[in-house]
């Protein structure tokens, strides 16, 4: 029996020895899971903090490119405004050098008439015994005469001399611009390819972040934050809408107090060009180039587009399709500068992926006019322009309003 027992008795003690090593083990094993569960959780936290600062110098480089271009834009137009009055004086100079030849054969005509007549009037007079009186006069009348010519010619002459100076200043001009034009670009191409190299880095992110699926959460982000910048927009807008019409109002009411027992009143001129009155397919095309994207493809397995995605090459001029008030224009992340134009009746157009941003909030558009120029701003591969149209905070289809063709 006491053998028994001792056999029992190491019995469970190797049972119990034994769990308790496999319970070791497995501790140990989950212990290192938990390990490395962390350590993935840490290596996802650090890619994110790294995408979120690359983002952020994204969005200062590309800031830096908008306000340049913009800066770019600015000259080129002035040098084509001097290029203008250069061929205006130009033209003007041999106009006035056509004047100076002809009056130089004229004065030269009328000096050798008034010598011929001048010779033989005064013979004449002498011979005749005219009063010395009658002579004096008629010199004094040729020496007037040819001093007005002489008065003339020295006018035309001092013309001249301003125009050449005139042309001088202009040649001047243009040197200038074209040597900030040349500085400017300059300038430009370093900072797209410090673009360029960040546009790397962060693809490379981006797809250590597809292998966990959060690349459809950062989209997700990005189409949260322009919901909100549109709302905020167009809340701000719709505010200052109601408060002009009801300065209108305190207005109209004025005139018709001020209007007298007559009961005429002013004549109100009626707001210009409300993007809810034009009818379909009459609106301009923002920018001519390829249609890379409809509305409504699929963008990824969850997300469609809400607008289209047009291709052109970068710095082409982004028009806005009709007459409005900027509400909007900022970076914005996985879309880059991006601009928002009111038209009124809860109406709305969006431009972006721009280069830069010739215009800011506030401003008034008339339609056609360049609000911006196209880009890859937003961490776009192409180049192009990103275009919406919103109704009451709603994206549409852009295509059945635009022209055809």
């Amino acid at each position: 029996m006491g053998a028994q027992r001792l056999i029992v008795s190491i019995l469970l003690s190797t049972g119990l020895m034994a769990g308790a090593c496999a319970w070791a083990n497995d501790s140990k094993d989950l212990k290192n899971v938990k390990g490395q569960i962390a350590s993935q959780q840490q290596d996802i936290q650090v890619q994110q903090r790294e995408l979120k600062a690359l983002q952020q110098q994204l969005a200062e480089d590309e800031k830096a490119i908008s306000a340049l271009a913009r800066k770019l834009n600015q000259t080129q137009n002035k040098l084509k405004d001097n290029e203008r009055e250069l061929a205006r004086l130009e033209q003007e100079h041999q106009s006035l050098n056509q004047q100076a030849d002809e009056q130089r054969h004229q004065l030269a005509s009328q000096l050798r008439a008034a010598y011929q007549n001048g010779r033989h009037d005064y013979l004449k007079l002498l011979l005749n015994g005219q009063d010395s009186s009658d002579i004096d006069r008629l010199l004094h009348y040729y020496a007037h005469l040819n001093q007005a010519r002489a008065d003339a010619l020295q006018q035309l002459a001092e013309i001249r001399r301003q125009l050449a100076d005139n042309r001088r200043r202009a040649e001047q001009g243009r040197t200038r611009l074209k040597e900030l034009l040349a500085g400017q670009q300059q300038q430009q191409q370093s900072l797209q390819q410090r673009q360029h190299e960040r546009n790397q880095t962060a693809n490379k992110i981006n797809a250590q972040l597809e292998q966990g699926n959060r690349r459809l959460a950062n989209l997700q982000q990005a189409a949260s934050h322009l919901e909100q910048q549109i709302k905020a927009a167009a809340e701000r807008a719709e505010r200052e809408r109601r408060e002009r019409e009801r300065r209108e109002q305190e207005r109209l009411a004025a005139a018709r107090n001020q209007a007298g027992p007559s009961g005429h009143t002013p004549v109100v001129a009626k707001t210009q060009g409300s993007f809810g009155g034009l009818a379909k397919g009459s609106l301009p095309w923002p920018l001519q180039g390829s249609l890379l994207h409809r509305f409504g493809a699929a963008r990824t397995s969850q997300l469609s587009w809400k607008g289209l995605l047009i291709g052109a090459p970068a710095g082409r001029e982004v028009s806005a399709v009709a007459n409005g008030q900027v509400v909007y224009a900022d970076w914005l992340n996985g879309f880059g500068m991006v601009m928002v134009i009111d038209h009124g009746k809860g109406y709305l157009s969006l431009y972006g992926h721009n280069q830069s941003l010739l215009l800011g909030p506030g401003d008034r558009v008339k339609a056609g006019q360049a609000i911006a120029l196209s880009g890859e701003s937003g961490g776009q591969d192409k180049p192009g322009l990103y275009f919406e149209i919103r109704y009451r905070g709603q994206a549409i289809d852009p295509l059945p309003w635009l022209r055809r063709g």
